[in-house]
């Protein structure tokens, strides 16, 4: 697989900018792909009721039949219509507005003044397609994840101590292949019995860790896998799977959230990474984690095959939390079923949580109202119901 290494490279954006420009760059998206082919995928290929429900939600994202919210501009003396997002796990704009949301509301949680530290732990690729065909298991690599945690810690700490573990489910690698595995977020400790919180020190024995990785995870999936993959990983694998800790301490709620907020609810591929698509294939690039480049061009229809087999089941959760952190709530603003009126007004001040800026002066704009379905094309009539 061809590739280049970043550190030979003043600016390794300038040269996919330059890639780009060399394959007559037009705006590749997911979204564009999945329109011109998403027909003729599902006509000979077998899709899961959440996959269908996520790529139709993402293909009308922005559309008008998602309606919008009617903003107004005081300087300008104009009204604006924000169409509604789909909030598909798929859809690159929803996610990262999912994401930040979930981010800021986490922060506020978090223990504070208690240095944290952030966990990745990984598993060989034989175990890889029982975990995608029995979607359930997913919770128990993050269930073995946290007890390994618990179990290190512990052993660190000379005595049972509870950690507080924010954990997440990451299926993909950087290139977009079913690759599970779950990154932590941890308190550098835990508590005690007796309420106090035992600080542990950065110091991690590798060697153990590993071996406590390996004998959590297989333990846990040794009633759904067969016994010969069991015995398998344990004698190829005599030195345990892999599991780092990076050594940075995160203090602060904002860097942590920064950590975490990057592995939830993302989709597979950033629009920004496509850098050819013909029609017939598609090629992007990703980065390893010594900054080195690479460039894949997968089939269209591969190419549709591995986005959608990372959308979880309905109601599955990527994210969980554990220890002293599994009593944390995060509210969820769900939507209401109003009464089917064409316009509804936001009673009292504006929402604070949706903010709107004008893209002609940048002025925060108010809310007026939101519309429930397709938006009238006289948008006078709006504006005279309004008056």
């Amino acid at each position: 697989m061809p590739f280049l290494r970043a550190s030979n490279c003043i600016n390794y954006l300038n040269l996919i900018q330059s890639l780009r420009e060399a394959v007559e760059f037009k705006d590749f998206s997911v979204k564009l792909i999945f329109q011109e082919h998403w027909g003729d995928y599902k006509k000979v290929n077998p899709v899961r009721e959440i996959e269908s429900k996520e790529v139709e939600k993402m293909l009308s994202c922005k559309g008008e039949e998602r309606g919008c919210y009617y903003v107004y501009c005081k300087k300008c003396d104009r009204i604006e219509i924000i169409r509604f997002g789909c909030n598909s796990r798929i859809c690159s704009c929803c996610s990262k507005r999912y994401t930040d949301r979930w981010a800021e509301m986490l922060s506020e949680k978090i223990i504070p003044k208690i240095p944290h530290r952030h966990l990745t732990f990984s598993m060989p690729d034989i175990l890889w397609n029982f975990i995608k065909e029995n979607r359930d298991l997913q919770k128990i690599v993050m269930d073995a994840s946290y007890l390994t945690i618990k179990d290190m810690f512990s052993f660190i700490a000379g005595k049972p101590i509870e950690p507080g573990v924010i954990s997440v489910l990451h299926p993909f690698g950087r290139d977009i292949v079913f690759k599970p595995h779950s990154h932590c977020i941890a308190t550098e400790g835990g508590y005690a019995k007796d309420g106090r919180f035992v600080a542990i020190g950065q110091y991690i024995n590798y060697h153990t860790f590993h071996l406590k990785w390996q004998l959590h995870l297989l333990n846990s999936l040794r009633k759904f896998i067969p016994q010969n993959i069991i015995d398998y990983c344990f004698i190829n694998y005599p030195k345990g799977f892999v599991a780092y800790a990076r050594p940075e301490r995160i203090y602060k709620s904002k860097e942590l959230i920064g950590y975490i907020g990057r592995y939830i609810r993302h989709p597979a591929i950033a629009n920004s990474r496509i850098i050819d698509y013909t029609g017939e294939g598609v090629t992007f690039y990703y980065e390893d984690h010594d900054k080195n480049i690479y460039f894949k061009t997968m089939k269209v229809f591969d190419f549709i095959s591995a986005i959608i087999q990372h959308i979880p089941e309905r109601n599955q959760r990527l994210v969980r939390y554990y220890g002293s952190y599994c009593r944390i709530k995060i509210n969820i603003i769900k939507k209401k079923d109003k009464q089917s009126a064409i316009l509804i007004f936001i009673e009292g001040k504006p929402n604070k949580k949706r903010t709107f800026y004008c893209s002609i002066c940048h002025e925060e704009m108010e809310i007026l109202a939101y519309l429930k379905k397709p938006p009238d094309k006289d948008i006078s009539k709006i504006t005279n119901w309004i008056d």
